[in-house]
């Protein structure tokens, strides 16, 4: 696929999305964007890093990103690796969930760090809950010291999302930050 083609294959979706219209003007911003922005996802190996963006939380995340990105570059020679945040991604869309579908649909690899079930990323995981995203999807949740601990961190649907992702050997849980970016080097780096 040409880059004009998968640009073009980008807007076509988002001009199906309900509720969007694409002007003119919008198609040209769509396409700068891809120009500008979305190069990661061609001659690249992307891992999209999903979670809670609370002030605690969001710095586990970035760890994650930055690990992906050199630890995975260096033990690969012959592929450019970009690791983001949806945050980092130029808003191409005028709806949040029309930008994250897009994000999950074009990224290679598909990173979740969990340590709760309160936020948005509950949503994103319900989303990417499906054979599209599963093979290319990997959750790293935290497990806590009690089962208390763990049944107030984790709503029950989300708790039988991480044990979907278990039976498919698709989980790893850490316990705290280091033990996080050994599982994901083990995932990723390691394998």
């Amino acid at each position: 696929m040409t880059t004009d083609d998968g640009m073009r294959a980008v807007i076509d979706k988002l001009g199906s999305t309900p509720g969007e219209t694409l002007t003119p003007e919008r198609v040209e911003e769509i396409q700068t964007a891809m120009h500008e922005d979305l190069g990661r996802f061609i001659n690249t190996t992307s891992y999209f890093v999903l979670g809670s963006y609370a002030e605690e939380e969001r710095p586990r995340l970035e760890a994650v990103r930055d690990h992906l990105a050199s630890e995975v570059q260096h033990s690969s020679t012959d592929e450019e690796v970009e690791a983001f945040l949806m945050d980092e991604i130029l808003d191409i869309s005028e709806f949040f969930t029309s930008k994250f579908k897009l994000l999950a649909s074009y990224a290679d690899n598909i990173v979740g760090v969990y340590e709760h079930s309160k936020g948005g990323h509950a949503w994103e995981a319900g989303y990417i809950d499906q054979p599209t995203y599963r093979d290319r999807t990997r959750a790293f949740y935290r497990s806590y010291d009690t089962e208390e601990e763990e049944y107030a961190a984790y709503d029950a649907m989300f708790a039988h999302y991480l044990l979907s992702m278990e039976r498919v050997d698709r989980a790893n849980t850490w316990t705290d930050p280091n033990d996080l970016l050994e599982e994901v080097r083990a995932a990723y780096v390691d394998q």
